[in-house]
């Protein structure tokens, strides 16, 4: 499998998107909005059927991308495709989100609900039932008079939207930088957690090694609101295959800092 990298754009229906991976064998496409310039650029993750699994690029652009190029007024187009994958990845932020990379008004420090449960137990499925059995488990702990102020100097670099065609999932996330550290973000919420994940996870995994993006980690950002049984089996899930809960405390001056909408899960790419 490869990742091949395009210029264009997307604001396509599910029927052009789908068309063009059946008859390229494209697993997952992603487009990232470069955050500075607002610039859209195109990868697509494909297999090479009959070639014995060497990696083979898409023969032509996804069919959205080659219709708003092509097009009178590609280029407004290609901008609107770029401002609402920015809108639609902004729109999932909570206040700790906001605080801690928009740089918008203050945070609550507050204390980590996963402190001290790393070395319990090797066998991470029994961690996470106790800490999603706990009193606490779909509430952060509450926050102490004191508070953290965020000043803005994180930096978003690119809006992520990925379709992965294999689990028929779209995802949405970001990629955030720190000095010389990168994470890319990406929300789990309801309608993603009842899918198929393996395939867009790989694709997603894939992607944070690409040059473009060189992330040193994958956040997945799990909706806490999803129901109690689910939640569990994908934490247990991702425990398995080496994800680990987290905390934004290397984003946010060192505090502990949670979400009251979303866990974070992370691993090291």
């Amino acid at each position: 499998m490869a990742i091949t990298k395009r210029s264009g754009s997307t604001s396509s229906s599910n029927s052009s998107i789908h068309s063009y991976s059946s008859s390229s064998n494209v697993r997952a496409s992603c487009y990232a909005v470069n955050a500075s310039s607002a610039s859209l650029s195109g990868f697509h993750y494909s297999t090479c059927p009959g070639s014995g699994g060497i990696p083979s690029p898409p023969s032509s652009p996804p069919l959205a991308a080659k219709h708003a190029s092509a097009a009178p007024g590609g280029k407004a187009r290609r901008g609107g495709a770029a401002y609402t994958i920015t809108g639609e990845c902004e729109r999932l932020f909570c206040e700790t989100l906001r605080a801690v990379f928009l740089g918008e008004g203050t945070q609550p420090r507050q204390d980590s609900l996963v402190m001290g449960m790393c070395n319990t137990s090797n066998d991470y499925g029994s961690d996470t039932r106790r800490y999603l059995d706990s009193d606490s488990s779909m509430d952060p702990p509450s926050s102490s008079p004191q508070t953290a102020s965020f000043e803005g100097k994180l930096s978003i670099s690119d809006w992520i939207e990925m379709w992965d065609y294999v689990g028929g999932i779209r995802f949405r996330g970001f990629v955030a930088e720190k000095e010389d550290e990168k994470a890319m973000f990406i929300f789990f919420d309801q309608s993603i957690i009842s899918g198929d994940l393996k395939a867009g996870l790989t694709a997603l995994l894939e992607l944070c090694g690409l040059d473009y993006f060189s992330c040193d980690r994958l956040v997945l950002c799990i909706d806490r609101a999803t129901e109690p049984t689910a939640r569990e089996t994908l934490t247990k899930d991702l425990g398995w295959i080496g994800f680990g809960l987290t905390t934004l405390d290397e984003f946010s001056q060192g505090y502990e800092l949670l979400s009251d909408k979303w866990l974070f899960m992370d691993m090291e790419t």
